[in-house]
Order: C-alpha cells, then sequence, then structure tokens
C-alpha cells in the first residue's frame, strides 16, 4: 500500500453526502468483483441489502476479487471507517446502519470514477444529526403513487444515507380545481369505509388527446401497500412515521365521522375541526385512532405517529356551498367553549398522546400552533404529570426568517423544504435547508426532517438536505454544497456548471420572486379564492399594467433562466436518479417557455387587429409545453402539472377576447431609462 496519503479537501471531494474525513493516495484500483466476508452477528441487521449494493461493485472483467472483511467497533450511531486497498476493504463499523453506509460509500466512489475501480482511501465518517429525511405530503400527486415509485424514493434516499421517511397518510386542504374539496386517506381502517377519497381531476392527456378527466383512488389506498413500503424501508435502514392530520385543515374526518366533529353555539356539528371535551366525542376519536395504531402501526413495528397539531385557526374556502365563509375549527360545546384555542389543541393532543401511550406510541408534532398560542410548556408540563412520553416537536419554515427553536426539554428536529409545488415551477431551497439546519443545530436539534412532495427535478435540494444534515459543521454550508454539487455531476466544463447553476438560482432561489410573481401565471393559486380572482383574465391584467412593469419581471426571468442554461454544460448521471442536469434544464425550458407564452398573450391583447392565425400559434405554443411537461415529469406527478399549463392554455383563445373587447389591457408600455 502507498505511504503518500493526503487528505482530500471538502471542495475536492465529489461524494455527496461529504465524508467527514477522506485521504487518499491517488491510486485507483481495479475491481473485478467484491466478495464478502462472513459478518459478525451484530453488523447483519441489513446484510441483505448491502448484499445487493455489493454485487454492484466492479466493472473490470479481468480484475481482482477484493474480500470485504467488517468488524465491530465502538464509533457511534451510524459510524464507520473504510480503508479501500489493493488486496482488501476493510470496514470498522458500530452498528449494521454503518456498515451499510460504508457500502454506499463504496458505491459512490465507484460511480465517480466511471471505470468501476476504486481509490485508495482512508474515511472516518458518521452523521451529525440522527434522524435525517423527508416528510412526504398526501397532496395531488403523491396520491397517484404506486408501491413502485415509493421503492424508488426510498432506495433515492437511502443511497444519499437518509433515514427517515415521513408519510403523510391523512391530510385535508382548502377546496382548489373544479371546486373540489382537496381530502386526503391513503389507508384503509376497518370499520371506517366512508374515509374514502375519490379524487376527480381535468387535465390533459399526457399522449396528446386533449382535455381529459380522471377518476380515482389514491394508490396506496386502493393498493393497500402501506405495510410493504414500511417493510422495504426497514430492509434499508430507513424508519417510515405515519402522519395523522388534524385537528387543522381536518375536513374529512370530522364531516364522515360526526360523532367526534366539533359542533357550533347551537350544538350543530361543523364538520370541520374536534371535540375536545364531549365524552362520547372523545370516545369517537379514541376509537378511530386505535384502529389506526393497531391495523397499521404495531402489525408493522412502527413506534411512532405524527400528530400534525399545525395550523389550528379558522379559514375560508373549505365549505362547497359558500367558500367565502370563516370556518371554524373550535369546538363550541358547553365543556370546550370556556377553552382557548391553545387549551383546544393541548386537549387534543393530550386525548390522542394518552391513547398511543397504551400501545407505547410516541408522537411528533409541528411547532406552529403549539408556539403561536404560547402553550407548549403547559403542553410538555401536563404530558409530564400525567405520564405520557413527551413528543418530538418538528419546527417548520420554508421562507426567511426562519424560527429559532426553544430548547424545552424534548426531543427537536428541524425542518426545511426539499420542494413545495412540483406541479407549479421548480425552486431552489438549499438556502432555506442550510438556515433551518444551522437554527436547530444551535437549539441542539437531534433532527432533519424536510418537507416536500417528490420530485426527481428536485435532486439538488435533496442531496443538499442530506450533505448538510450529514456533517453541517464540515459541509461550509449551502456554498459548499454548491461546489461539490457541480463537481459531482460536470461532465466536461466544471466552472461552466457551476456558473450556470448559480445564475439560475438568482431566481430559483428567491422564494419572493418565485411564490409571490413567477407561480402565478398558472392557476393554482387563483383557484384557491373563489369568487375573487378570475383566472387567467385577472392575472393578465396584472401583469399587463404600465407601472410597476411587472411584465418585465418576467421578461428578465425569461433572459436570465436562459442565459443560464446556455452558460451550462453537460451533466452525468448519478445513481438512482435520472441525470440531474438534464432534469434541470427541462424545469428551466418549463419555467422560460410558460412566462415567454404569458407574455405573448399579454402582447397579443394589445395590438389592434389580431388574427385567429395569430391565436392559433399561441395555442399551439401551449400545447408544446403541454408535450414537454408530459415527457419529463414522472407519471404520478404529469397530471398535476399537466393541469396547471393546460388551464392556461385552453383559455388563451377565450381570454383574449374578452380582454380585447374591453380594453383592458393597455396599448403601450412605458419605461424608466434607468431600469433596462
Amino acid at each position: 500500500m502507498s505511504e503518500s496519503w493526503a487528505e482530500v479537501a471538502g471542495d475536492e471531494c465529489a461524494l455527496l453526502p461529504r465524508p467527514r474525513r477522506m485521504e487518499t493516495t491517488g491510486v485507483r484500483l481495479p475491481v473485478g468483483r467484491v466478495v464478502t466476508r462472513e459478518l459478525p452477528a451484530e453488523l447483519r441487521k441489513f446484510e441483505l441489502a448491502m448484499s445487493d449494493l455489493v454485487t454492484l461493485l466492479g466493472r473490470d472483467r479481468d480484475g481482482p476479487v477484493i474480500p470485504l472483511i467488517a468488524r465491530s467497533a465502538d464509533l457511534g450511531s451510524e459510524c464507520y471507517q473504510l480503508c479501500v486497498a489493493s488486496d482488501r476493504i476493510e470496514v470498522a463499523a458500530s452498528d449494521s446502519a454503518g456498515l451499510l453506509h460504508a457500502v454506499r460509500t463504496l458505491l459512490d466512489l465507484s460511480d465517480a470514477g466511471g471505470d468501476g475501480a476504486l481509490p485508495e482511501v482512508r474515511i472516518e465518517d458518521g452523521p451529525g444529526f440522527q434522524v435525517r429525511g423527508v416528510f412526504v405530503e398526501s397532496f395531488a400527486g403523491t396520491d397517484r403513487m404506486e408501491l413502485r415509485d415509493w421503492q424508488t424514493l426510498v432506495d433515492r434516499m437511502a443511497q444519499l444515507k437518509l433515514n427517515t421517511l415521513g408519510v403523510s397518510i391523512y391530510g385535508c386542504w382548502d377546496i382548489r380545481h373544479e371546486g373540489l374539496r382537496s381530502e386526503y386517506f391513503f389507508v384503509p381502517l376497518d370499520g371506517y369505509s366512508e374515509l374514502v377519497t375519490p379524487q376527480r381531476m381535468i387535465t390533459w392527456d399526457g399522449d396528446g388527446h386533449g382535455e381529459c378527466e380522471l377518476r380515482y383512488l389514491p394508490a396506496m389506498y386502493e393498493g393497500n401497500f402501506f405495510g410493504r413500503l414500511v417493510g422495504y424501508a426497514a430492509e434499508r435502514a430507513i424508519e417510515v412515521v405515519p402522519h395523522l392530520g388534524g385537528p387543522g385543515h381536518s375536513t374529512l374526518i370530522p364531516r364522515l365521522v360526526p360523532d367526534l366533529s366539533a359542533v357550533d353555539d347551537k350544538g350543530v356539528r361543523t364538520g370541520y375541526g374536534y371535540c375536545v371535551t364531549g365524552p362520547g366525542a372523545r370516545e369517537a376519536l379514541a376509537r378511530l385512532v386505535r384502529v389506526l395504531v393497531r391495523q397499521h402501526l404495531l402489525p408493522n413495528g412502527l413506534r411512532r405517529l405524527h400528530v400534525a397539531g399545525d395550523e389550528y385557526y379558522p379559514i375560508r374556502n373549505v365549505d362547497p356551498d359558500d367558500r367565502a365563509r370563516t370556518v371554524s375549527p373550535y369546538c363550541r360545546c358547553p365543556g370546550c367553549r370556556e377553552l382557548t384555542p391553545g387549551q383546544l389543541l393541548v386537549e387534543y393532543l393530550l386525548h390522542i398522546g394518552r391513547v398511543l401511550a397504551d400501545d407505547g406510541i410516541t408522537m411528533v408534532h409541528w411547532q406552529d400552533t403549539l408556539v403561536r398560542e404560547g402553550v407548549l410548556d403547559d403542553y410538555l408540563a401536563r404530558l409530564d404529570v400525567e405520564g405520557v412520553p413527551r413528543p418530538v416537536i418538528a419546527w417548520w419554515k420554508y421562507n426567511d426568517p426562519v424560527p429559532q427553536p426553544l430548547p424545552g426539554g424534548t426531543e427537536m428536529w428541524s425542518c426545511p423544504t426539499t420542494g413545495l409545488f412540483p406541479h407549479l415551477f421548480t425552486q431552489d431551497f438549499t438556502s432555506n435547508i442550510e438556515q433551518v439546519l444551522r437554527k436547530g443545530n444551535l437549539a441542539g436539534a437531534s433532527g432533519v426532517l424536510a418537507y416536500n412532495l417528490p420530485d426527481p427535478a428536485d435532486h439538488a435540494n435533496y442531496a443538499c438536505l442530506a450533505d448538510l444534515a450529514w456533517d453541517l459543521d464540515g459541509s461550509d454550508g449551502a456554498g459548499g454544497f454548491h461546489r461539490r454539487w457541480a463537481k459531482l455531476l460536470a461532465e466536461d466544463d466544471e466552472g461552466a456548471l457551476r456558473q450556470g447553476l448559480a445564475l439560475a438560482r438568482t431566481i430559483t432561489s428567491s422564494y419572493p420572486l418565485m411564490m409571490y410573481v413567477v407561480n402565478q401565471v398558472l392557476p393554482y393559486f387563483s383557484t384557491s379564492a373563489a369568487g375573487v380572482t378570475s383566472y387567467p383574465d385577472d392575472v393578465l391584467r396584472t401583469f399587463g399594467i404600465v407601472q410597476p412593469p411587472l411584465a418585465d419581471v418576467l421578461r428578465q426571468v425569461v433572459a436570465t433562466i436562459r442565459e443560464a442554461v446556455a452558460i451550462a454544460g453537460r451533466g452525468r448521471d448519478v445513481r438512482n436518479w435520472p441525470n440531474p442536469i438534464a432534469q434541470w434544464r427541462s424545469e428551466c425550458d418549463r419555467l422560460a417557455d410558460s412566462l415567454d407564452l404569458f407574455l405573448r398573450v399579454i402582447d397579443a391583447a394589445r395590438v389592434p387587429e389580431l388574427t385567429d392565425g395569430a391565436v392559433a400559434d399561441l395555442e399551439q405554443r401551449g400545447l408544446e409545453i403541454l408535450q414537454a411537461t408530459a415527457r419529463a415529469k414522472p407519471a404520478y406527478l404529469a397530471p398535476a402539472a399537466l393541469r396547471e399549463h393546460w388551464t392556461f392554455v385552453r383559455s388563451i383563445r377565450p381570454a383574449l377576447e374578452r380582454l380585447r373587447s374591453e380594453s383592458a389591457i393597455p396599448s403601450a408600455e412605458t419605461w424608466h431609462a434607468w431600469i433596462i
């Protein structure tokens, strides 16, 4: 073995997550195949998954057979030491997860060279945050994920050394497209056949046949494969944490199981929110939770339930008969009406906590309402008095400024996002990931759980989460990740790729620009304000005004994104993920093309004479965007993304007729001489 060892600096290491310490001689060793020697009993838990990965090592048919020798060592949870030499691979690991991570690192090292050879290296490694993962919302898109889609997500997470998958099995939001409720129940419950959420979606047929209507049940519900997902994840050292929405934005359960519903001042069940003091209502809620636990948690070895507790306040747009009406989740029965909103929430969480404790299940809660209502400390004290285990408090926020977690003697997780709305336009959340993790780290958070709707186009956000959660102090934050990301992916010119990605981030990493301006050109947000916004007319009017020059905002976005794509070179494939740079280019093109079409429609509304052929050209351009979107998005996400674009494209002709007849958009723009 060579003695000319040199430590690999952070920016020179094209592995994600970056190992804490890595030394190499620069020598690459040919590998025919790797053979695992018998493992110590204490390292065999994930032997099958490890063996599957080992078979992927080595591509040199004439290369040597290299033995992999593992031994136990007291290194800390999930930690390992790895040494690759010409005649052996040695791994010392603290536990089976550590050994599995070492083999994943070997696979990354093998992939990095492109030839299957392994570098002569010594690595000492282990995670900073003990819980590292993502939370998958129950929403349009995830409701169509088949078991194979979930398994692919698990494989992608596993190679990034993430170890926790939150799965929302019940969630409800306000009314959106077609005036339909947004309700999702992902697991069947014995005795609750009414808790089913058939979905209806008007979208564009990805095969190019035009508008279509989809009717379906959430795939996980229909296939009843939650348990199989849990088992698949467990075999790969990933814990699944199911998530039960409520008591905020919970329309389905209180409406269809009225015995537990909140009541109004007249004693009428509201179908929104829960009664937390009435004996009958409390028993009805306890019964439902017990069924969930004994049907889906205990048989699958799960010991945590994420009992949401977030966004608990009155909202509008949940009553189909009067979408402007404000609906309150607060019960007004004699026992509840004397309690504050915070006290009502505490009673709800306490009640579920007692039920779960009977079966040894602990809880996770979002922090926002407990903190906003000022009841977090009182809640934790009540739990202690009653002997109910304290929950994990998950501190979330996806834009600046992010909250500083308040240590209260209970476990905390930091919760950024790796992607909010993949059916809209892609966003870079690496800054949010760094800010949330740094504040959590200062407060002593033990875990990281990022909110998301899975989309392979968000690979960079996932990789950044994994990188910073593994070694926040040594990562150099989002900036360090960006340098490693470009180094990992560049097929030819690393500098050009880094420059192109950085230029695009000036747009996609700006939350105010993306969320409150760019994403507004699609109908999603307009559909939540029934009777307030006429889409697309009102949005076209807004962007077509003379001052401030909002249309110029979109023009600059288009120009910047196109320049970024032109600068960046090609990228290489990454194991388990579609080519990340090809995905990035596709998303950039969709963004620029969509905004360009939107601007062209505004221009068409201004011209004195508009031919039918000119309108047909606009519609044809819209169809091309639809076709590109259908090709780029995974099958489970495509209908939701296509719905956004199709709603605009099918409206181009009638919207132009209305806007032109009303002279709604000024005939000419003005500009400021110094704003160019």
